[in-house]
């Protein structure tokens, strides 16, 4: 194969050399007989060793790994980067490159005419001299017209493949049958279909690109358009500077749709002609390329360069893989999808619900809640159940705090059943401590009769008798209180401002007749100042009675005189205030020093077992703490603590 190329290319060199010399180009090459000549003299080499070529490739080795892709446009256009890219991927992708890509860029489209394509076919014919090419690959029409006629001269042997071709090229060029690729076709149909959704009463079409005479893709539409004329109003921009075409497309009727074709002219790439006027357009830009997506089009029936890629590849691999080219026809595929552009739709007031099925709408700026949807729907789930945690907690709390009320009710009823049993066991000893003020007010009663009948009265002496008859009084009439208040029913806690060592002293009025009663000697230790307390002193008179009796009630075994009590009160820090109930008793068992505070824990015959349970009841409600030990000489003492009031010890 290859030295079937060589004998070509020599040949065709050959005799090109020979017509420049009969003709000189310098004369000719801007008229029709050079070039004829040229092509003539190529095919006449071509059909003199057509018979030589079918024989020579069947004995011949296989084909280079190399494939050059000649590009219609110029360097770094998005279609022929994304093209090249896909082309490559299918082409080497093994975990090895297999096979060699080279490309050229012909910028055909900028500069059209036969004096640069034979400096292209020069530049190419020396550079890849000594290069064999296994494949052969046009991209784009103009690449391809390029091709057949710079073939001969350039690569005779080599099979063709050419990719994003339009249908009409592809059949006016009458290809060999070595050559096969992709072709596909967006017809000007698919334009006006495009138009007519992104304007709902479309009468006019302006049509904005390069003259036709340069357009690579889009030569058919000069022949389908004249088909639409009765329909459609044409409004034709085709050719003119930018600097019309930007005044023109300002003020168009709105009933217009702009048809994009493509501008390459001024240097400018077609995205770039595109964007060049579209930011002045008042009426939609539809498009049919997707690399022109982004720039100012609002969209259409686009074709993308990717799967064009992809399926030229395909080919290409068969063609190296030993497959003759003869054999592989050509690809029509539907490389056009719908795309849009969201930004534009939404310039325009263009609804989605207007576009084609199946359209992508890109650029889409979506809302908090289409960026979000799953966050805000855990987020809004959390916080509905959130919200009914809370109204449960709430309805619980209300519903605990009805509980509490109600159980604080019964405590209090309890704890008023206990004082009220108190003050009855204790009634015997305050009425007996009664009898003598009482008493002693009779007396002095009588003493005072006698002295006012004497004559003359002992004025001054009666003076002394009803003072003394005022103290008695008053000391029983403080027995009664006390008493009262012990046994009055309260539904409430009635906290206030008090001087604990005061309760004690109020609380050993009621307690000393019992203990004289019973023969204990009942002593109280006070702190040297206040101990201001808030608290209800009743309650407190409470939790004393029922430790002090719980302490007489432990001594009744005691020899007579022998029982001893004592209750002192201290200051044991800065914040805290502790009583201490100390008796001579028995003390009590160490393992139940943990639960003689037990509701109905009781070592009485007689007992209920709420005394103490109440008195911790009563420490803890006022924010203390109760406790009780044995006494290293014997006997248990009860200790209960108590906060000293903030805003007296302040």
């Amino acid at each position: 194969m290859d030295l079937c190329r060589t004998v070509m290319m020599h040949l065709t060199h050959s005799v090109r050399t020979v017509v420049n010399r009969l003709l000189h180009p310098r004369r000719l090459h801007r008229g029709w007989l050079y070039p004829a000549l040229c092509t003539f003299a190529s095919s006449l080499v071509v059909a003199l060793i057509a018979g030589l070529g079918p024989a020579a490739r069947a004995e011949s080795e296989p084909l280079p790994s190399s494939v050059l892709i000649l590009n219609q446009t110029r360097a770094g256009l998005p279609w022929f980067a994304a093209f090249s890219a896909a082309f490559e991927s299918i082409l080497n992708a093994g975990p090895v490159n297999r096979f060699s890509v080279y490309s050229e860029n012909l910028d055909l489209n900028r500069f059209p005419g036969t004096q640069h394509q034979e400096v292209l076919r020069t530049y190419l014919q020396n550079k890849y001299r000594d290069t064999p090419i296994g494949v052969l690959v046009a991209q784009g029409s103009a690449a391809l017209e390029f091709v057949m006629r710079s073939r001969a001269e350039l690569w005779p042997a080599v099979p063709v493949i050419f990719g994003a071709v339009d249908e009409e090229t592809a059949a006016r060029l009458n290809l060999p049958s070595d050559v096969t690729g992709t072709i596909y076709r967006v017809p000007f149909d698919t334009m006006v279909a495009a138009a007519q959704a992104l304007v709902p009463n479309l009468k006019r079409i302006a049509l904005v690109g390069d003259p036709w005479e340069r357009q690579a893709f889009r030569r058919h539409y000069q022949q389908e358009i004249p088909a639409f004329a009765a329909q459609f109003g044409f409004i034709d921009l085709i050719g003119l500077p930018m600097t019309e075409i930007r005044k023109r497309v300002a003020v168009l009727p709105d009933d217009t749709a702009i048809i994009y074709t493509g501008l390459m002219n001024e240097g400018a790439g077609p995205h770039e002609g595109l964007a060049d006027f579209a930011t002045v357009a008042n009426r939609p830009i539809v498009i049919d390329a997707e690399t022109s997506i982004g720039y100012g089009g609002a969209g259409g029936f686009v074709a993308t360069p990717v799967p064009i890629g992809q399926a030229t590849a395909r080919i290409a691999l068969r063609i190296l893989d030993g497959e003759a080219a003869s054999k592989i026809p050509v690809v029509r595929g539907d490389f056009t999808r719908p795309v849009f552009d969201w930004r534009q739709l939404q310039r325009f007031g263009i609804s989605e619900s207007r576009l084609p099925a199946g359209s992508e709408v890109r650029f889409r700026e979506f809302s908090l809640w289409e960026q979000y949807r799953w966050h805000m729907a855990a987020i809004f789930f959390f916080i509905v159940l959130q919200t009914a945690l809370i109204g449960w907690l709430l309805f619980e709390h209300h519903r605990r705090r009805i509980v509490e009320m109600k159980l604080r009710a019964r405590l209090l009823e309890v704890i008023h059943l206990n004082r009220t049993a108190t003050a009855g066991a204790l009634s015997a000893s305050v009425a007996h401590e009664l009898n003598q003020p009482l008493g002693a007010i009779l007396s002095y009663a009588e003493a005072a009769t006698l002295y006012l009948e004497a004559d003359p009265p002992d004025i001054k002496r009666v003076e002394q008798i009803l003072d003394n008859i005022r103290r008695d009084d008053q000391r029983a009439a403080d027995i009664i209180s006390h008493l009262r208040g012990l046994l009055k029913k309260r539904d409430e806690l009635e906290l206030q401002e008090c001087d604990l060592n005061k309760t004690v002293r109020d609380t050993l009025q009621i307690l000393r007749p019992e203990a004289l009663k019973r023969g204990i000697a009942l002593d109280a230790y006070e702190a040297k100042s206040p101990l201001p307390v808030r608290a209800d002193p009743i309650h407190l008179q409470q939790v004393i009675l029922n430790l002090a009796v719980n302490g007489m009630d432990a001594m009744q075994d005691c020899a007579p005189g022998g029982g001893k009590m004592s209750i002192q009160t201290a200051l044991t820090d800065e914040s805290a205030i502790e009583v201490r109930v100390a008796d001579s008793g028995m003390g009590i068992p160490t393992d139940k020093l943990n639960t003689i505070f037990d509701a109905f824990y009781t070592t009485k015959r007689d007992g209920t077992g709420l005394g103490l349970s109440i008195a911790r009841a009563i420490v803890e409600t006022h924010g203390g703490k109760i406790w009780a030990e044995n006494r290293p000489g014997g006997g248990a003492v009860f200790c209960f603590t108590l906060p000293l009031s903030r805003m007296l010890a302040a």
